[in-house]
């Protein structure tokens, strides 16, 4: 329970305890930024707002069991905000240039429509668990074992969220009719 009483300390308004608590967990919560968003200038932001947003919660009083699991999952969690974030001002019209054959232009028309009408699936998921483990499987490839380090779930836990996952966005986009009945 070194941590509950580094918290203590925290609270008591003893500034090096709280470099003490988080020094060790700062390289790995970049790493993982780093993994989902591709931008060394967003992965320290996101750390930057995330140390911030620790010490806000340890001063409020908040109680934090396990502070490593949580504080990585903060991470994971602000870092994935701000990927989204990304997608949605990346979304802007198709352009086109005027020597592109006719076909190609098409095809890329209707990839990038079929592309933003899964996005807009996963973001309409009830379960944030399952848009995060679809969204680092499939967007940011991590592999099982990786998500389930980063969340701190069990390999089991993670398959499970993704098969229900991509169950839950297949009867989504069935239900927006953006695929077919006799889709598998």
């Amino acid at each position: 329970m070194e941590q509950r009483t580094l918290m203590t300390r925290i609270r008591k308004g003893e500034d090096d305890a709280f470099a003490q608590l988080v020094n060790p967990l700062i390289e790995k919560g970049y790493r993982t930024s780093f993994s989902i968003l591709k931008s060394k200038e967003q992965a320290e932001e996101v750390i930057q707002n995330a140390l911030i947003e620790a010490y806000r919660n340890i001063m409020s009083g908040k109680d934090i069991t396990y502070f490593n699991t949580w504080f990585y999952k903060l991470v994971t969690n602000r870092s994935i905000d701000a990927w989204r974030k990304n997608n949605r001002l990346k979304e802007s019209p198709l352009e086109i240039d005027v020597g592109t054959e006719k076909h190609a232009v098409i095809e890329s028309v209707l990839k990038e429509e079929k592309e933003n009408e899964i996005k807009k699936g996963i973001s309409s998921l009830d379960n944030s668990d399952y848009q995060t483990v679809l969204i680092l499987y499939y967007y940011q490839e991590q592999a099982i074992q990786e998500i389930s380090d980063l969340l701190g779930l069990k390999n089991s836990t993670v398959k499970s969220h993704l098969r229900r996952a991509r169950n839950a966005l297949k009867k989504r986009l069935i239900e927006n009719q953006f695929i077919g009945v006799n889709s598998q």
